[in-house]
């Protein structure tokens, strides 16, 4: 298995449990849903659209492991490639995307009966200690992190956190981002380059 394979093989395992996992919470009422994770601002995935996800992963794999078979590295590293420039050039708009559930160590709080659980207010210290953030920067800061952890570079934030829904323009988000680089590098365990 060449490099390439193992990170698309790995990054389709992380999709298929987060898919595993959001089909779980499908049947969890609006509050419970997102007290389950610290979600990126989003429309919540409906079932089918969780159903159809899972079905495209599953004939992604079966392509991916047929071309493995035949030891033909081309699949993965045009996957690659491909990737690269769907972050490029046609990211997300909006809130219309199934975030990634992330596996946890703990068992998940999917609840045997229904429970009304309202939604924790965002503490002001969890964005790298700074008192002085408006609701605004919070969400700014949290869109950075989640997007660089993603592989985006810095360059790109302030173009694409600015067209998600009721997000700043281009200019507000880079003079957010400059002021809180260091934090945010901080808190992703970076150096500020």
């Amino acid at each position: 298995m060449t490099p390439a394979d193992e990170r698309v093989t790995s990054l389709l395992a992380a999709w298929r449990k987060s898919l595993m996992m959001h089909r779980e919470y499908t049947r969890l009422s609006d509050s419970e849903y997102h007290e389950q994770q610290a979600w990126p601002p989003h429309e919540r995935p409906s079932p089918w659209v969780v159903d159809m996800a899972a079905q495209r992963l599953a004939d992604l794999d079966r392509i991916v492991r047929s071309r493995l078979a035949t030891g033909d590295p081309s699949l993965s590293e045009a996957l690659e490639l491909m990737a690269l420039l769907s972050r490029m050039m046609d990211s997300p708009v909006g809130q219309r995307f199934i975030p990634r559930a992330e596996h946890k160590d703990v068992a998940p709080k999917v609840p045997v009966a229904p429970v009304a659980v309202p939604s924790p207010a965002v503490p002001v210290a969890s964005e790298g200690g700074n008192d002085g953030l408006s609701e605004m920067e919070r969400i700014i800061i949290r869109d950075a992190k989640r997007l660089l952890g993603w592989g985006r570079e810095w360059y790109e934030l302030p173009s694409a956190i600015s067209r998600m829904a009721g997000r700043p323009g281009p200019a507000e988000v880079h003079r957010v981002l400059k002021v809180h680089r260091a934090d945010i590098e901080a808190a992703l365990g970076h150096r500020a380059a």
